[in-house]
């Protein structure tokens, strides 16, 4: 994934060499910049192994000074549900530039020639990526895609609205791994329910149960819930742990979710109501679910939960054509959009997009536009989880013709809203 393009002008650490940039070697070389990078935690053998098993070297680059990498970015071939179905996409991870070379563009020299290589290969149209501060990646460009809400439910808030029939389901708890093919199962037929998700091959599904127990922070092992039809067929599950805690010789332990899906609302319902109902529990919280959970619906008092939202997943079209039609709109639409983008120039212009029927067309064209926007304002709208509407109040996006952002905004939204709770 190296282009052609040329290196930032800055020198490294008062030196005469140049920066390099190259293809990654084995992920070890990435460990040392990383190391630095997060403060000076070297990732243990195991994590290493399992974020290893994962990792795609041709895909990957590094910067070198004086022959050693000190700056990285991890690449990955990754199909995620878009609006409409499963799409290729490209995973953009590890962004780390080493303490000694920061401020001299590195990290914006090497995402700008991991989205140049994907548009000179006619790699994946969509770019994504998890970060870990919000304020960096909008100006290559990526709009923040998805929203999740963080949720703290206390004992005295766990009573439903109304109980959902969860007559003939089961329940199990065990490891992880000996749940592993129930937890597979059930995550392959969830892909279809939203935006965002990403396929699971054997690697990733091992990302995805990764435990540490250098970071469980004084809790105990993961666990795996899993709830089972009548005919035995896994239907839903859970991965949580438990954090000891005990107030006036009483147990109230923290019950930590990581993640929950359920093939159906039966499902759902049910494995909410058995984490909730957890012996030894005291408040039971999830730092990372979708915007529109519907726990929050299964809630008699969802105030009482906290809700917290934050962004989650950015997007950005690497070519925009390819990236507005890999997906399907909500309604039809007839738009040309004039697009700022500084980072990918091949997309700036005015476009002219059509949906109908499912299907969608983009084309360059010289028509008077009816929207201008930049990259960022698309990548945040890709996933069908953002508003043009809000963007145009907050002055990011111009209406040139008059009723064309609603209609744009109401073809671009999707119902449910877009989640993703997979780590690249």
């Amino acid at each position: 994934m190296i282009s052609r393009a040329a290196a930032p002008t800055g020198r490294g650490g008062g030196g005469e060499a140049e920066y390099a940039f190259r293809a990654a070697g084995e992920w070890a070389e990435f460990g040392a910049v990383l190391d630095l990078a997060y403060g000076g935690h070297p990732h243990s053998p195991a994590h290493s192994a399992v974020v290893g098993a994962v990792f795609e070297p041709k895909r990957s680059l590094v910067a070198c000074y004086g022959g050693r990498p000190c700056a990285t970015l991890a690449g990955y071939a990754l199909e995620m549900t878009l609006p409409g179905g499963p799409a290729p996409v490209a995973g953009i991870g590890y962004v780390a530039v080493a303490p000694p070379h920061r401020r001299r563009g590195l990290m914006r020299e090497l995402v700008r020639r991991a989205l140049t290589a994907l548009h000179e290969e006619r790699g994946e149209p969509v770019a994504v990526l998890h970060s870990t501060e919000p304020g960096i990646y909008g100006r290559f460009g990526f709009g923040p895609a998805s929203q999740v809400v963080e949720l703290s439910v206390p004992p005295e808030a766990r009573a439903f609205t109304g109980e959902v029939d969860t007559s003939g389901l089961t329940l199990d708890v065990g490891s992880p791994e000996d749940a592993r093919a129930a937890v597979a199962d059930v995550y392959r037929a969830c892909l279809h329910q939203r935006p965002g998700l990403l396929h699971r091959d054997a690697a990733w599904q091992r990302r995805a149960v990764e435990d540490e127990p250098e970071r469980r922070h004084g809790a105990g092992r993961l666990l795996c819930m899993v709830v089972s039809g009548p005919d035995g067929e896994p239907r839903g599950y859970a991965l949580y742990r438990l954090r000891p805690h005990w107030e006036r010789s009483r147990p109230r332990y923290a019950l930590s979710v990581r993640e929950v899906f359920g093939r159906d609302p039966a499902a759902y319902a049910f494995v909410w109501r058995s984490l909730l109902d957890t012996d030894l529990a005291g408040t039971v919280s999830a730092t990372t679910r979708p915007v529109d959970d519907p726990l929050l619906a299964l809630l008699d008092d969802p105030r009482s939960a906290a809700p917290t939202v934050r962004d989650q997943l950015y997007a950005r079209a690497v070519d925009l054509d390819r990236a507005l039609t890999a997906r399907t709109y909500s309604a039809p639409l007839d738009v040309v959009l004039e697009v700022r983008d500084a980072m990918c120039p091949w997309n700036a212009g005015r476009w002219r997009l059509t949906a109908a029927d499912g299907g969608a067309e983009c084309t360059r064209t010289g028509a008077a536009a009816d929207l201008a926007l930049s990259a960022r304002e698309i990548g945040a709208v890709l996933l069908g989880g953002g508003s043009l509407v809000q963007l145009a109040h907050a002055g990011r996006v111009a209406e040139l013709r008059a009723g064309a952002l609603r209609a744009a905004s109401a073809a671009f939204r999707h119902d449910p809203a877009p989640f993703c709770p997979t780590a690249f």
